[in-house]
């Protein structure tokens, strides 16, 4: 049996390694690619494991590591089936319970989690919006794609996420007009609904009513939330890739209208990714920093424009520069210094997180390391 500083360390891991994963897309290059190439798994390709998320970007979540012999959690929820049944028969078979056995059912066979859970809760509330989010963002019914779609945007018809999700299927489609008539749709709405949090408050739920520690259940939640997670901002990136593509056809034709229209759409889903709901968590807002720099390297450079605030797009760029560098530094620090955090001090950091969001925690946790004079990360 592995000691308890190391088991405290395997379990610490998660959170490191989905900082990682921030910190390599946050050094990817951002440019556009040739058009039919984004990198982005078709629809026909469910991300139902960590393998075949790695295989789109941004980066996969990490993967669990086996369950101990004792069934406690080191970086991977360790949790047995009959325990699962057990709280899903406590709470009713509810649809936040299925969502939250999903999680709970990772182990070695299913990196993601037993995709049954997910079709019961997908036959039993198919009207919920996390739900059909969830049937989406494993791709559980792939020949029904499109009708959970639409039945997601029936179901929250104020969130643009629907909207988004449609004009990426469009644009799959090679369907541009229809993806477009959807970016406008969206750029009429202000609410951006991801549900990421929501997914962290049920994993983290089940993992603490199953016997776990705060921190072991707020690690395996955070976990959960970035599986969630990655599948829509892969779609996300992939529009400000496809925006770009539109666009260049647009101009080819002297339609000088389209193509600014296009890029004030895409800048604007850019800013659903980076602020509000939609950035509480890193990653979401990296990836809406690498959807701006796409649509921005599209721009005039020298040309002010006032839906940028009448900056240029090479002044705007050379914000987001700076922006990254500011999040390099937090990633890096954050490494030594979440390690080296009591066990306490870790729980005070992932409530923050839910409470602030996760850029500011980590701001929060560089701050702090600075006035204890605890050594930065490697």
């Amino acid at each position: 049996m592995e000691s308890g500083s190391a088991k405290v360390i395997g379990m610490l891991a998660a959170l490191v390694v989905l900082v990682g994963l921030a910190f390599r897309l946050l050094n990817r290059e951002a440019a556009p690619r040739a058009p039919g190439n984004d990198g982005v798994s078709s629809a026909s390709q469910p991300p139902t494991s960590a393998a075949a998320m790695a295989r789109t970007e941004p980066a996969a979540p990490p993967r669990a590591a086996a369950p101990d012999p004792d069934g406690e959690a080191g970086s991977a929820p360790g949790v047995s089936r009959e325990k699962i049944e057990e709280y899903l028969t406590r709470h009713r078979r509810s649809a936040a319970s299925l969502l939250a056995a999903f999680h709970a059912s990772r182990d070695g066979a299913h990196q993601s989690g037993d995709v049954q859970y997910l079709r019961e809760a997908a036959t039993s509330f198919p009207q919920d919006p996390r739900v059909q989010l969830a049937v989406l963002a494993y791709d559980v019914f792939p020949e029904d794609r499109r009708k959970w779609i639409d039945a997601f945007k029936t179901s929250s018809p104020d969130n643009s996420l629907g909207n988004y999700l449609s004009a990426r299927e469009h644009f799959q489609n090679q369907q541009a007009e229809a993806a477009i008539q959807e970016l406008r749709q969206a750029s009429a709405k202000t609410e951006y609904a991801d549900f990421a949090m929501e997914s962290y408050l049920g994993a983290e739920e089940i993992f603490r009513e199953l016997g776990k520690t705060q921190l072991e259940a707020n690690t395996a939640a955070m976990t959960a939330m970035a599986a969630d997670l990655l599948p829509q901002l892969t779609n996300m990136k992939g529009i400000a890739q496809a925006i770009v593509e539109a666009q260049a056809r647009y101009a080819g034709s002297g339609d000088a209208a389209s193509v600014q229209s296009l890029s004030e759409m895409g800048l604007q889903l850019a800013g659903q990714l980076t602020g509000g709901e939609g950035g509480r968590f890193l990653i979401s807002r990296l990836t809406g920093e690498a959807a701006e720099t796409v649509v921005l390297r599209a721009m005039d450079p020298d040309t002010s424009y006032d839906f940028l605030g009448g900056q240029t797009a090479a002044q705007r760029l050379e914000g987001l520069s700076q922006q990254r560098q500011e999040f390099r530094a937090l990633m890096r620090d954050f490494h030594g210094a979440f390690l080296r955090m009591s066990p306490d001090e870790q729980v005070s950091y992932v409530e923050r997180v839910k409470v602030y969001g996760e850029v500011a925690a980590m701001r929060w946790l560089q701050e702090r390391a600075a006035a204890t004079g605890t050594p930065r990360g490697e």
